[in-house]
């Protein structure tokens, strides 16, 4: 399925991406541009980084994760 239509970049992908250690939409973003143009993909994002990524804790309203090691 395909989550960020601005890059047409899919669900697989984001999951390898946080396999991979990334921690952050912006982590993501780097990665593979998905959640960097219009955002609109951001809170699919958010769950796909509080699915894959428990130890991460939400902080503030714009979904920014801090990783307790």
């Amino acid at each position: 399925m395909v989550i960020c239509s601005c890059h047409g970049v899919s669900d697989r992908r984001v999951r390898r991406e946080i396999d991979h250690g990334a921690t952050s939409i912006n982590e993501i973003a780097e990665r593979c541009l998905a959640g960097s143009c219009c955002l609109s993909c951001h809170p699919t994002l958010d769950d796909l980084l509080a699915e894959r990524c428990p130890e991460a804790i939400v902080i503030g309203r714009r979904g920014r994760r801090l990783v307790m090691a």
